[in-house]
């Protein structure tokens, strides 16, 4: 259900709102036979939270929310019905977003990167859900290689110490879909304190991608196989790792 709504959607919604509408994506079949009130009420929320809710995610009302729940639920059994697509077919599809990712990474831009790397400067990595785990390996990465770098875990404390950046402070940032709102927020944080913002995003024409004073587009057409997301995020890897490496033999270049 989450796909089906847009990301900057999603973050305008309250806490309570958020709550009342994961309810709703895990208890599909039986929030169609509840009433507004008895969906309040195992929400543990107002009837007007349910209404707010229903109004941002541009349904009229709460009968038009049901009708929307019945017909993904059919989408989704016949789905189910579809024959699973050959494996050299699922291989060849994960493996066209890496070829297209690799194209288009620019040289030049990897090697500003590097250089800022290579300087005193403060690394820092923040991202949001599957794609912070592969900044935890990034920064892993350079730690066993003697150069520190931070990853921030905790959105809060990103902001914190994104207020503390500075000319000598590189961030590196990621968003598949270039508007997920915490990752946008400290990159805006980390602009105005003349930070260097490095971006991956999936989208060109994203917020984010328009921060970065250096953006690494990330092919990434297949399409999610649930309601979560399932992205593959080996497009990002890539990436990383052709930063770090190059940053190696450079470093290396520079001690003979």
């Amino acid at each position: 259900m989450f796909q089906e709504f847009s990301i900057k959607v999603i973050n305008s919604l309250s806490s309570s709102e958020l709550e009342s509408f994961k309810y709703i994506n895990c208890h599909k079949k039986e929030v169609i036979d509840m009433s507004i009130q008895d969906l309040a009420k195992a929400v543990f929320v107002s009837t007007a939270t349910i209404s707010r809710l229903c109004k941002k995610l541009d349904f009229e009302g709460f009968s038009d929310l049901k009708y929307f729940l019945k017909q993904l639920l059919k989408k989704q059994d016949e789905k189910k019905k579809e024959p699973m697509p050959p494996f050299v077919d699922m291989l060849e599809e994960e493996l066209s977003d890496i070829v297209k990712t690799v194209r288009e990474i620019d040289q030049s831009m990897v090697d500003e990167v590097v250089d800022l790397m290579k300087q005193d400067y403060h690394i820092h990595f923040f991202a949001k859900g599957l794609t912070d785990i592969v900044f935890d390996y990034a920064a892993r990465h350079l730690l066993s290689l003697s150069k520190y770098a931070t990853r921030y875990d905790d959105t809060h404390i990103a902001y914190a110490q994104a207020r503390n950046f500075g000319p000598k402070d590189i961030v590196f940032l990621a968003s598949m879909s270039g508007e997920t709102e915490q990752v946008l927020r400290v990159a805006q944080i980390a602009k105005s304190k003349n930070a260097k913002v490095v971006t991956f995003t999936a989208s060109k024409t994203s917020t984010l991608s328009n921060i970065g004073d250096y953006n690494f587009n990330i092919v990434n057409t297949v399409p999610p196989l649930a309601e979560i997301d399932t992205k593959s995020r080996c497009q990002l890897m890539f990436i990383l790792n052709v930063i770090i490496k190059r940053y190696v033999i450079s470093t290396q270049e520079d001690n003979q």
